[in-house]
């Protein structure tokens, strides 16, 4: 199925490189869960999980900004190969310009996905800013794109399709498992 995109999005996606995400609100529902013995427990959709394996394969990075420290995202990440991790970052801005410094990359070819207004220094600056579907509203009126899935329900999925269809590599998921 072709997918057609506005011209103006095709020119932000296209340069893209490395997609970082937030957690909270992004990669999970934003919701925080606590066991018996005091043990942070987040929830990860499995679809954003092979999204992301599949942008990695495809040769794009992705990397993770979020303000919370957590060792179930520590072994999500490990799980998914994602390498970039900053936990902790209360000033995200100030670990998006290490990542910048550490890859080499351009801001033109950086994408963030965010769901607050912790995230809009960032997004701000990245050539392809995304909201999920249930960011609050001063964020998704200053991105790009806003997902029509909320975070943690198939979002960033989503926003992996978008960007492996403009720059053409979607065809090549597609073959890799229609034989």
């Amino acid at each position: 199925m072709a997918v057609d995109f506005p011209e103006e999005l095709v020119k932000k996606v296209e340069p893209v490189r490395i997609l970082i995400l937030d957690v909270d609100g992004v990669m999970t529902d934003g919701s925080i869960s606590y066991s018996d013995d005091g043990t942070e427990i987040k929830s990860f959709n499995v679809k954003d999980g092979h999204g992301i394996k599949l942008l990695k394969k495809c040769g794009i990075d992705c990397a993770v900004i979020t303000s919370r420290s957590s060792a179930a995202l520590v072994r999500r990440c490990g799980e998914l190969g994602i390498t970039h991790v900053y936990q902790g970052s209360l000033r995200k801005l100030e670990a998006y310009e290490d990542l910048l410094k550490r890859t080499g990359l351009d801001p033109l070819e950086t994408a963030y996905a965010g769901d607050d207004l912790v995230d809009l220094p960032v997004l701000r600056r990245v050539g392809f800013s995304v909201a999920v579907n249930d960011a609050v509203e001063e964020v998704k009126q200053r991105v790009d794109y806003v997902t029509r899935a909320p975070g943690g329900r198939g979002a960033v999925r989503e926003v992996v399709e978008v960007v492996l269809r403009i720059k053409g590599r979607w065809q090549d998921v597609m073959e890799r498992y229609e034989g």
